[in-house]
Formats: structure tokens, sequence, C-alpha cells
């Protein structure tokens, strides 16, 4: 039998966002089987489904960038794939895209090689921006960990700057991982004492490197 290969970005906000991977991972089992999706199981004595996921989002991270492969038995309309699973999710978990694929693909944890999170900040004081940007670079040495940032004061509202990480997942020389909760936690300390509010946070986007091109995971389907 001939066996197919579907990957699908989802999305995990509002209340969803307090889901944990494996509580995300058994409602995605559960809806397709309630819309009789054909998933692939594996042998042995304790079957499971076949699904890879990219890496767990923290609970209380909103996220507009899951992704998972799953394999199923059968060929099936890929838009049908992705009603029929919705239509047993709830509105703020649920597919935003869907390919088909056969070709033999690193998991989803292997090749995802960068995180982008968005920090939404009002300032108070619009002039402490500066020594803000300075403090980032300070915590980056603190805490050894490898991202790039980028800051954007928005058009028509001076006072909210969005904060941009791009969060590495591969070990880059001697630097570690980035890791969110380390990061949110000294971005609060540092708010705090600046009278920086933090509104939002959330994760974006995820990438694979192509040569010297970030791409999607869908993208490279």
């Amino acid at each position: 039998m001939e066996n197919y290969k579907i990957r699908f970005k989802f999305q995990k906000i509002n209340e969803f966002k307090y889901l944990s991977h494996l509580e995300s991972v058994r409602l995605i089992i559960l809806a397709a089987r309630r819309a009789k999706i054909p998933v692939k199981y594996s042998e042995g004595f304790n079957p499971n489904p076949k699904l890879n996921f990219s890496f767990p989002v923290p609970v209380g991270l909103a996220s507009f960038a899951e992704y998972a492969d799953m394999e199923v038995c059968e060929k099936i309309d890929i838009n049908e794939f992705k009603i029929a699973l919705n239509n047993n999710l709830g509105s703020g978990f649920n597919i935003l895209e869907a390919i088909f694929h056969k070709e033999k693909m690193p998991s989803l944890m292997a090749d995802i090689a960068i995180i982008k999170y968005v920090f939404k900040l009002h300032f108070n004081d619009l002039s402490l921006l500066d020594d803000y940007k300075n403090e980032i670079g300070n915590i980056k040495k603190e805490i050894k960990s490898v991202w790039k940032n980028r800051f954007k004061v928005l058009e028509g509202n001076p006072d909210i700057v969005n904060l941009t990480i791009f969060g590495y997942t591969k070990l880059l020389n001697n630097n570690n991982i980035f890791k969110f909760n380390d990061f949110l936690i000294n971005l609060k300390i540092l708010s705090n004492n600046k009278n920086v509010d933090i509104m939002d946070f959330f994760k974006e986007e995820a990438y694979v490197i192509r040569g010297d091109i970030l791409k999607t995971p869908m993208d490279i389907v």
C-alpha cells in the first residue's frame, strides 16, 4: 500500500495557547478520527498515528506558525482534508495551509533552524528606546544564546514598538540555542525597570535554511 504525507500549518491562539504540546497532539488526533481522515498508524503492540511536529511552543505563547507532517493511507483531496479537520477543531486552533507531498524529507525538528517571535511594546518615554536596545544586547551576552533582533516603531503610533526576535534552534559556535522562556524572564525584568509595557507577544513564523535563504517549512515541500 502506497503511503502519502501531508504537511500542514496551524495556529494555536486565544485560549488554545494554554494547551500543552501533548494536549495539542491529542486534539489533532481526535479531530482526524472524527473527520475520518485515513491516518497511517505504526505497527506493533501499541500502534500510534504517524505524526511529526515542529518544536513544541511554550504553554501560554500564542502561535501562528505550528507545523506537522501526517502520513495517510490513501490520496485524499487536500482542501477536503483542511476543511474536515477545521470542522472538528476550534476557531483558535485551526489549519491554515496544507500541502501534499511524497518526497522523503528531514523531520521538522531537525530541519527548522530559526523561529520568529514578535513582542509588542508600549514606551511611556520613547527617548529610552536606544538604552533599551543596548540592554537587549546585554541580555544576549548574559544568557549566551543566539538570536537576531529588530526594532520597529509603528507608523501613526510612535509609542508602540515591535521587537522581532529571530531565535536559533541549533547550536552555533559556543552559544546556547535560543530559549524563549529565559529570554521572556529577562525581557520582563528589563521592561519593568524601564517602565515599558509588554502588550502582547507571539510566535509568528518558523524557518528552515536553504543555502543563505530562509524558507518556511511549507515553501520547501
